[in-house]
């Protein structure tokens, strides 16, 4: 079994992000996922690990990890010792698609939930007011 190192960068996709389905926490702990994922979408780490990273009980975790999976964006894999609970093994995929209830929402609902268009009537104003005003430096260079 290989060692779980953690990426410089960690991963927190738009339907993940924005699924009022999800807790905070289980969206950080998604992103914590990508971040220890290897080259086959594969992270390795125990819920031991992630206890003790968010400082958070055992359930809590279990938790966490139910909504992602319930709302498909992980998938767990548990290997136990033949006859007992005993865990030997256990992993979690990431998916690179989201969800299928995402997948009915229309382009034009996530466009407009995104929508700048507030922000750019004021900056148009003062780009038009600036331009009738010079300009000075406030911090010429000494000679």
């Amino acid at each position: 079994m290989e060692k779980s190192k953690p990426n410089y960068y960690a991963i927190l996709p738009a339907e993940i992000r924005y699924d009022k389905r999800l807790s905070p926490a289980a969206k950080i702990l998604f992103a914590e996922i990508t971040a220890l994922t290897n080259n086959h979408r594969i992270c390795w780490s125990t819920n031991k690990y992630f206890e003790e990273l968010y400082q958070v009980s055992k359930q809590t975790i279990n938790n966490w990890l139910l909504q992602l999976e319930e709302c498909g964006y992980i998938e767990r894999f548990i290997y136990r010792a033949d006859g007992s609970k005993e865990i030997l093994h256990r992993y979690i995929t990431i998916f690179s698609h989201p969800s299928k209830i995402n997948l009915n929402r229309p382009i034009q609902e996530i466009l407009n939930d995104n929508n700048t268009s507030i922000n750019n009537t004021s900056n148009n104003y003062l780009k038009k007011k600036n331009s009738k005003r010079k300009f000075i430096n406030a911090n010429p260079r000494k000679k």
